[in-house]
């Protein structure tokens, strides 16, 4: 399975291909480090004693035997098949064997080095660093936090946000009372000063109230006699007198004044609403300056917002890197511990061992050369039969031209040419005279 060592890298999780991952087998098996590993094991000594003893420096001997090595090692494989097989050949087969164990041993051993590498170690180191810079990412932003005499960040400034809100809806709800207070007691003063500052209360005069006794006292004095008895009757002229005198006019009568009722009344609700007013005005001004107080921090956490953004994200960043680290840290060294228990997904199904029955090339041999001197022959023949111009028998001509043969005449032999003569050799001394025709 695929695991990207950077975070998020693409395709994390993804399997390969199976002949992919035979094939990066095998050349794990047959690589430099593997066959190296093996030839240490086994002893160049014992492997090779003729390139051990070559009179060549130690690096050239490992050269060597290592080319050697990957000469006699085969290893193979069939398509669509997760396995892969190993052979060696050696004179000795114990040592065959021995190197072919070492080989696998080896190449097990390079292979969880390979997949693990060291990346624990390295994971850690970067582990403890990525925690270092967090920690002092945090610190960076409490001391920033600290020096502005900042609790929570988030919630300060969503409550300073809040508060402008209500602050300034409780102004307007306090400069709407006022005004709706200075209006009542503009009314209500008006109304106050129209009205008269003390009214006639009631007024009275002596006759009315002699008529009034006079009425009550007949109404007692019928609860004892008759009408017709002498005190009701006297009470009876009484009430006439008074009553022939009342109705010529009224008489002089006492009038009392007093202080105007609906003046006192209005004058209340005029301080009433006076002092809801100030009250009111009070509570604008107070509000005006916590709204100017609220507004002014809140432009200072507006300044301070970058700086804060800034450094929460350096940490958060910090943080989740450390955080994926560490993750990674813990998955190499559970996979670490789980490949030096075993071999991961990797078995071998069969250790090397020393062959019970040597094999001989001799009839291999015999047989491949027989089969090629079969076929040289067969192509002589073939090529002697095509490139031949004549018939070889009557019969075959008559066959081959289906015409009936009359008369067969030998071949003439063909005379051999004469050899060139030698001309004679000039006699030392003397150069060679060529006649020339039509010289001048």
């Amino acid at each position: 399975v695929y695991q990207p060592t950077a975070a998020g890298g693409a395709g994390a999780g993804a399997t390969p291909d199976m002949q992919a991952v035979v094939n990066a087998e095998m050349r794990m098996i047959g690589s430099g480090a593997v066959v190296r590993s093996a030839i240490d094991a086994v002893g160049l000594m014992t492997l090779y004693p003729d390139i051990a003893r070559a009179p060549e420096s130690d690096a050239r001997k490992l050269a060597a035997a290592e080319r050697a090595f990957a000469e006699h090692l085969t290893v193979e494989t069939a398509p669509q098949t997760p396995s892969i097989g190993l052979s060696f050949e050696h004179r000795n087969p114990e040592v065959a064997a021995l190197a072919l164990n070492a080989l696998v041993d080896g190449y097990l051993e390079h292979r969880r080095d390979v997949l693990v590498g060291g990346e624990f170690e390295a994971l850690t180191e970067e582990t403890t660093d990525a925690s270092t810079r967090a920690a002092t990412a945090s610190a960076a932003l409490s001391a920033f936090l600290t020096e502005n005499q900042i609790g929570d960040f988030e919630s300060e400034l969503a409550a300073l946000a809040a508060r402008a809100g209500d602050i300034e809806t409780q102004l307007l709800d306090a400069q709407a009372r006022r005004r709706e207070a200075e209006a009542r007691g503009g009314a209500l003063r008006a109304r106050y000063e129209s009205e008269p500052e003390q009214i006639e209360l009631y007024s009275e005069s002596d006759a009315r109230r002699e008529l009034v006794d006079a009425q009550m006292e007949r109404e007692r004095l019928l609860s004892r006699y008759q009408e017709d008895a002498m005190p009701v009757r006297e009470v009876d002229r009484r009430i006439s007198q008074l009553q022939q005198f009342l109705a010529g006019g009224d008489p002089p009568s006492i009038t009392r004044r007093g202080p105007n009722p609906v003046r006192q009344d209005v004058a209340t609700q005029l301080y009433a609403v006076e002092a809801e007013a100030r009250a009111q005005r009070g509570r604008e001004t107070a509000l005006t300056q916590q709204r100017d107080e609220v507004r002014a921090r809140l432009r200072a956490m507006q300044v301070l917002e970058p700086r804060f953004r800034a450094l929460l994200r350096e940490r958060s960043i910090v943080e989740t890197n450390a955080t994926a680290i560490a993750t990674r840290a813990e998955d190499a060294r559970t996979r670490s511990q789980m490949l030096g228990r075993a071999t991961d997904n990797i078995s071998p199904l069969e250790r090397a061992a020393v062959p019970t029955q040597g094999k001989s090339l001799r009839w291999p041999i015999m047989i491949v050369t027989l089969l090629i001197a079969f076929i040289v022959a067969v192509a002589a023949g073939l090529s002697r039969g095509l490139l031949r111009r004549s018939f070889p028998t009557p019969s075959s001509a008559a066959r081959a031209l289906n015409t009936p043969v009359l008369a067969v005449m030998p071949r003439q032999a063909q005379p051999k040419p004469p050899k060139p003569v030698k001309p004679p050799k000039p006699a030392k001394g003397k150069p060679e005279l060529v006649v020339v025709e039509g010289g001048a």
